[in-house]
């Protein structure tokens, strides 16, 4: 399963309203062990007690070898809560000895909530600890996802309860929002390039922008992302990726370096669950149609080659934003002939529901797509947000929806 398709399965079944964190933890939890798609066989949720300075278990659920209920681990006597304040999931061999006596012999563990500074170090509130029948580079990922996921769930369940009299702020952040992000039409060189956002609430983590690279404006950089997550915070995100390669762009840096430039910044500079996708392709004005991109873990985007009249999807070069520093982006290409179109989009519009749960899907949408490959790119982006709000006019699931069209046109 993908990173972004994990985290809306994970998303999608924290409960709306609990009683206690705690409680939260444990239905989160229930539901991962019970998908089929997520290879967790059971769980032990841990709370870091500042008063003796030691994580004590609260939960054990699934199949798992169990503890007594008041046990307790010591925050110095277990280097591996440090380890996971500082790269957030870890995997490995057991070495604690009363946990080996009950037959644990590896471990796999990622830490929620908001770090705070106990004793000069920072530490996660909870940490989740699983047992799968697979340790591998793909759990560690599907680790890193929930705590994205949960952590995501807590902050944004936080500032909704404290944002009840921020309506005003909230239509001002909105008018702020719509006077930086560009307006709908662009023409550049050959092309024709339409795209629109609908925005679920107020302000949204959905973004898209142009941006003119060079003196004499050869290039032009065509980016859509998606911040995981809801509201303020998304937003502000939002704004601040755009700006920031508005200003890679101006400076000319090459790509792949740029991103993994932006993805550190992000890493440092924004909370360990908000995180973003985000498609950025550079369009040049020359005869050869060359489009080079970087597909940080978005949607793939559909590429339409008219001549062949064959759909193909660009696949991600490179993870999140956001999630890990050290993260890698390679930079491919393609060359777009008259007629040509490609199509980047946001996952509301692709996992926009009916009230039965269906997904618009990426086969309905690739149909529209051929369908109307004749028309000019605000056509076809009104078509698909028209199709996609009647689709979906009663889901019980919505997310901002964001669509970007460029057609070569001569």
């Amino acid at each position: 399963m993908n990173q972004r398709k994990l985290y809306r399965t994970i998303e999608k079944i924290t409960p709306e309203s609990y009683s206690s964190e705690e409680e939260l933890f444990e239905k989160i939890i229930r539901e991962i062990i019970n998908s089929e798609e997520i290879n967790i066989t059971g769980a032990r949720i841990w709370e870091l007690d500042p008063n003796s300075n030691s994580y004590k278990l609260i939960r054990q659920l699934g199949d798992i070898e169990r503890l007594e209920e008041d046990f307790a681990l010591k925050v110095s006597e277990y280097p591996l809560f440090h380890e996971i304040a500082n790269h957030r999931s870890v995997m490995g061999v057991e070495t604690h000895d009363r946990l080996r006596a009950i037959g644990i012999r590896h471990y796999a563990a990622t830490g929620v909530g908001e770090k705070y500074k106990l004793n000069g170090q920072h530490l996660y509130p909870y940490i989740l600890a699983f047992n799968s029948d697979k340790l591998d580079e793909e759990l560690l990922d599907t680790l890193n996802i929930i705590s994205a996921a949960v952590s995501s769930f807590l902050r944004s369940q936080r500032m909704q309860q404290e944002s009840e009299a921020l309506h005003h702020e909230l239509k001002q952040a909105r008018e702020i929002q719509n006077s930086i992000l560009p307006q709908h039409e662009c023409k550049f060189s050959k092309y024709e390039i339409y795209g629109s956002t609908i925005p679920e609430a107020h302000v949204c983590g959905d973004f898209f922008d142009y941006i003119e690279i060079g003196q004499r404006a050869r290039q032009l950089g065509v980016l859509v992302g998606d911040v995981a997550g809801k509201g303020i915070s998304a937003a502000v995100q939002a704004l601040y990726i755009s700006g920031a390669l508005r200003l890679g762009a101006s400076h000319q840096i090459k790509t792949s370096a740029y991103i993994s430039t932006l993805n550190k910044m992000i890493t440092r500079v924004f909370p360990d669950e908000r995180f973003a996708t985000l498609f950025y392709a550079e369009l040049f004005d020359n005869q050869s149609g060359l489009c080079v991109y970087v597909n940080a873990g978005h949607n793939s985007p559909i590429y339409y080659d008219s001549k062949k009249n064959e759909v193909h999807y660009l696949d991600s070069t490179g993870g999140v934003l956001g999630l890990t520093p050290e993260q890698q982006y390679v930079v491919e290409n393609i060359n777009l002939k008259q007629g040509d179109l490609l199509v980047i989009y946001s996952d509301g519009i692709t996992e926009a529901t009916t009230s039965a749960g269906d997904f618009y899907g990426e086969e309905r949408l690739e149909k529209l797509i051929i369908n109307n490959k004749d028309r000019r790119p605000k056509d076809i982006v009104q078509l698909v947000l028209d199709d996609v709000l009647s689709f979906s006019v009663n889901g019980k699931y919505s997310d901002d929806k964001t669509l970007v069209v460029i057609k070569r046109i001569s």
